[in-house]
């Protein structure tokens, strides 16, 4: 076989110290040596992200313990209905030398933990109980990012309590259906799609009352809200077979 010559492109390909082994070899340190600062930076980069990574995971983990021992704290107020010592905290008390703080700081400093999820759902409820609607939604809003459905079930019902008072049906009764979606118990199901229906009758929207009455009927015919189901079609005139 006729040895091919070297041309002009394959001469200029060895010049650059690609040619060869030996000189894709030496081609290396070449490359780091001209591209040095890129390379350490990149790497320094890289070092930093994986600290930070590390960093956030251990604040996150102690973020949610402090959150879970300042819940437990300021818990009895709110079931006393205390709003709120509940919502603000109590000064006049304190564990192992400090003052008890109130849902809205726990919600406030810890919204990104679990715990401070919870904490919003509570305070949220408390500012609902209070006449406080605006109030009650922003912390609504921040519960419904929880991980928990039983926390996003609290949070949709709450906005929906909450647009129902200010008279959106139409809004208030998806939000009840999101929290029926959340619900793994036929009663509480039927709770929040009566809730619905109820909403969808205020706002006119009869046909959409029919078809969420009658769900519930066929979901528990004996249950709770199957009475009252059947009473909302009766009294938006739909023959009940």
């Amino acid at each position: 076989m006729k040895k091919r010559e070297l041309n002009q492109e394959d001469e200029s390909l060895i010049q650059a110290g690609v040619g060869s082994s030996d000189s894709q070899e030496s081609g290396i340190p070449n490359f780091i040596q001209k591209n040095g600062k890129i390379i350490i930076g990149l790497s320094l980069l890289v070092i930093i992200i994986i600290g930070i990574t590390i960093f956030l995971k251990n604040k996150s983990e102690n973020d949610s313990a402090r959150a879970s021992v300042l819940l437990t704290r300021v818990m009895e107020y709110y079931e006393k209905s205390e709003f709120d010592k509940a919502l603000n905290g109590d000064p006049t008390r304190t564990y192992m030398g400090e003052q008890v703080k109130g849902l809205k700081y726990i919600a406030d400093e810890f919204g990104n933990t679990d715990q401070g999820k919870i904490a919003a759902l509570y305070a949220a409820n408390a500012f609902l109980n209070t006449n406080k609607k605006a109030e009650a939604k922003k912390y609504f809003e921040i519960a419904e990012g929880s991980p928990a459905d039983v926390v996003k079930q609290g949070a949709h019902a709450g906005i929906a309590a909450g647009l129902e008072l200010d008279g959106k049906y139409a809004e208030a009764a998806k939000h009840y259906l999101e929290a029926s979606e959340l619900a793994d118990e036929d009663n509480i199901i039927s709770r929040y799609k009566f809730y619905a229906g109820l909403c969808f009758e205020k706002s006119g929207d009869k046909k959409q009352a029919e078809s969420l009455y009658k769900e519930i009927i066929k979901l528990n015919e004996m249950g709770e809200f199957s009475s009252l189901a059947k009473a909302g079609l009766t009294r938006i005139g739909t023959i009940i077979e």
